[in-house]
């Protein structure tokens, strides 16, 4: 039978145009792909095989220092025939030739003209199959010589116990001795009881651990031995023994001159010839180190699991706590800068707050996320993405910080293949921590490039982004990508120009590798400006084929009959924030700061959505949807400063439409309103 693993393939061809395409033919749109291994040479393929061992190796009948047969030969003079299976390539032209290959130990040929993927990867599992039968089949030759050994040793063994038959009473006699000297020396405790639970046999291990030497125990009850207690805990192991069963069992035995002590225990019945049972044998042996170190591991597990759970719980407490304050002041500075009644300036102003209150937002999430990627917590939603799409994303994201500075941004997308699989949120936020990182330290006038290309051989997709900036010392580009670190411009005490917390770069590094790509920083040094590399594993063709169209979502002109809002919210300034806002909308706005007052302003009157924060003094926002649903049908917005993954999916659960995490801009509400309004939502 083939491997369950990956077929490991060494392709030996000179030329490179038909070994690329045999690669893509065995690793490209099929359910297992290959690995694979390429030399050119005769040469290079025995020195291949000297250190790799593949399940198939493909060869071309002509290469530059050597003919296909005469390398087949060499493959197995000195690895043996079947120690892989072997594929001749050939013209259309070389029957002959190919059938010399097989007679020289081949599995396989194929014509190069006649060769497609199916056909290729067909003559590659049937040899590979072959080579690992031929294999077994000699494995089962050599176990059939082996085992006819030794049935001839069998037989010759039963002439020599005849024989020896002569000598039993003395043998006898002499195990007997042997028997009393091993078993005072094992480490077991062994005993031996009748049916009166009085000892037969014991040990000098046993008997020395009640300060006794084996012939004082012999004949007394286990009572008098063990102590009353003792004696107690085991008896009912000791009857159903006696009853024909085996008992295997790990108990704490109250013994009276020890004290408490794990015991691991084995009784079996003693059968004498006629079936009958005599008595019973016992091998014992004292676990109380292995129990005790086990409660320990098993206590210090349970602290390790609180320890955890209570991390996610101060996580989640900390998010709310830090993003409850931002709330009101997101979203009336997000409101106030679009208000076209504001004069300009004013206006500007609401900008800049916005702008802050959505830097600090972004601050608290690098926080989580850095917490979240670490712990292995961070889902992600993998597509195929094309990431040229998403670099542009990216760039518009920063557009206004560079237009700010006079920088040129130069676009130079060469890659001829750019989608990949992965999380198109998650890879924006990367190409946008690094982007972000050069626009902040590139000085005004410098430029900034993002550039493109496809490496085949390799099958990535690379990205460049460099900068004209401050550069990097040696020792900054050995952190660039460590948690909370700061370049050289910092000062004492973590003082520096250029703000931020040092985690963009540490989290787009954990993100890049969560894709199974990598990220590089270079440097020339300080003044010379940087370069950051990524690289991506591009999506196989067939994945292309798969990719879900995403449903086509059209918000409904909104209707104009006014919508009644219940909100529930327990942070005053927060609270207010919202009522006010949407009563600016036209929303009939019931405003409650608990569960008891939700609950009363939904009994006076019916309403068409519910605006609720999790946190309640007095409950929880999961279990007023759930009541409200059932009771009203009601649809709702969980509006919170809980965020976690954990929380997302307990909104959902709950029946809440949308999860939006604090601090929000009103038009983000908006949006969300309008859609939980449509029939379509759930």
């Amino acid at each position: 039978m083939l491997a369950s693993s990956p077929l490991h393939v060494l392709i030996v061809d000179d030329s490179l145009t038909d070994a690329v395409i045999f690669r893509r033919y065995l690793t490209r749109g099929v359910q297992a792909p290959c690995e694979i291994g390429e030399v050119a040479t005769a040469a290079q393929a025995l020195e291949y095989l000297q250190t790799r061992r593949p399940d198939c190796v493909l060869l071309d009948f002509n290469l530059p220092d050597s003919d296909g047969v005469s390398l087949v030969k060499k493959i197995v003079s000195i690895h043996g025939e079947n120690a892989f299976g072997i594929v001749m390539l050939t013209s259309n032209h070389e029957v002959e030739l190919a059938v010399d290959a097989l007679r020289s130990g081949a599995h396989d040929f194929l014509p190069k003209g006649a060769t497609n993927a199916i056909v290729l990867r067909r003559a590659v599992d049937n040899a590979t199959e072959k080579a690992a039968i031929q294999r077994e089949l000699e494995t089962q030759r050599h176990e059939l010589a082996r085992k006819n050994e030794e049935l001839q040793t069998h037989v010759r063994q039963l002439e020599k116990e005849i024989s020896d038959r002569l000598h039993a009473e003395t043998r006898l006699r002499q195990s007997e001795n042997q028997l009393r000297v091993v078993t005072d020396h094992a480490a077991v405790l062994l005993v031996l009881c009748d049916r009166d639970y009085r000892y037969k046999f014991v040990n000098r291990h046993y008997a020395s651990r009640f300060g006794m030497e084996p012939e004082q125990v012999i004949g007394k009850h286990i009572q008098e031995v063990l102590g009353k207690e003792a004696f107690a805990a085991i008896l009912p192991h000791l009857q159903r023994v006696l009853k024909g069963e085996r008992e295997e069992f790990e108990i704490q035995v109250p013994f009276a001159t020890l004290g408490l002590r794990w015991m691991s225990v084995v009784y079996v019945p003693e059968r004498g010839p006629d079936g009958q049972i005599h008595g019973l044998i016992g091998v014992m042996s004292d676990t109380t180190a292995r129990k005790t170190a086990q409660m320990e591991l098993e206590h210090a597990r349970d602290e390790a699991l609180a320890a955890s759970r209570a991390k996610d719980d101060f996580l989640a407490a900390l998010s709310h706590e830090l993003r409850t304050p931002l709330n009101p002041i997101l979203l009336l500075s997000s409101d106030a800068a679009e208000d076209a009644a504001l004069p300009e300036h004013v206006r500007g102003i609401f900008e800049t707050i916005r702008k802050n209150v959505d830097l600090e937002a972004r601050l608290i999430d690098d926080l989580l996320n850095i917490t979240r990627i670490s712990r292995g917590k961070m889902a992600l939603d993998r597509l195929p993405v094309d990431i040229h799409a998403v670099l542009e994303d990216a760039m518009m994201n920063v557009a206004a910080e560079i237009h700010a500075k006079h920088l040129s941004l130069r676009q130079q997308f060469q890659a001829t293949a750019h989608t990949v699989m992965g999380d198109a949120v998650r890879l924006q936020q990367v190409f946008w921590n690094v982007l972000k990182n050069a626009v902040k330290f590139t000085p005004e006038g410098g430029s900034i490039t993002v550039r493109t290309r496809t490496l085949l051989e390799a099958d990535v997709v690379e990205i460049h982004v460099t900068d004209t900036g401050i550069g990097m010392t040696s020792a900054e580009l050995a952190r660039v990508f460590d948690a909370f670190a700061q370049g050289d411009h910092a000062g004492e005490g973590g003082s520096h120009r250029f703000g931020g917390l040092g985690l963009g770069l540490a989290i787009s590094q954990m993100l890049v590798q969560s894709h199974a790509g990598e990220i590089l920083a270079c440097s020339e040094g300080p003044g010379e400006g940087a370069v950051f590399v990524i690289r991506l594993p591009l999506v196989p063709d067939i994945c292309l084929t798969l990719q879900p169209t995403a449903p086509e979502v059209t918000l409904e002109p909104q209707s104009t009959k006014a919508v009644k809002v219940l909100l529930v919210e327990d942070h005053e300034p927060t609270r207010n924030a919202l009522a006010h806002l949407l009563k600016r909308r036209d929303y009939l706005v019931s405003a409650a700061a608990t569960l008891e007052e939700a609950r009363s302003l939904a009994a006076q009157q019916s309403f068409d959505l519910l605006i609720s924060d999790i946190g309640l003094p007095d409950g929880n926002g999961y279990d007023l949807m759930q009541e409200l649903a059932g009771l009203h049908s009601m649809k709702g917005i969980a509006l919170t400063g809980y965020g976690m993954d954990r929380d997302i999916d307990r909104s959902t659960e709950a029946g809440f439409v949308a999860h939006l995490t604090k601090p929000i801009q009103v038009q983000a509400l908006e949006l969300a309103i309008r859609a939980a309004l449509l029939p379509s939502a759930r």
